[in-house]
């Protein structure tokens, strides 16, 4: 447990390091949209939209576990002995 805190805490001083040091501010232009924020604030909302895509692509596959685990699961429960 203190190794995650200290990993943790490392990860932190590394994130508000890279903050600091990427503040300027950045003009963003997408399609009709533009709009200028810090360089830090578009990184991260570029992680982020990445991070949701990625799982939104993960979902049918993680539905289509889950149903098959639950039928091995049911399938197990209904053939072991009583």
């Amino acid at each position: 447990m203190r190794f995650f805190l200290v990993i943790a805490i490392i990860l932190v001083a590394l994130a508000a390091s890279f903050a600091l040091q990427n503040a300027q501010p950045v003009s963003v232009k997408f399609i009709k949209w533009s709009f200028e924020a810090s360089l830090v604030i578009v990184l991260i909302l570029t992680f982020a939209a990445g991070a949701l895509a990625a799982f939104l692509i993960s979902v049918p596959w993680r539905i289509r576990v889950l149903r098959e685990l639950s039928g091995l699961k049911k399938t197990n429960k209904d053939k072991s002995p009583q």
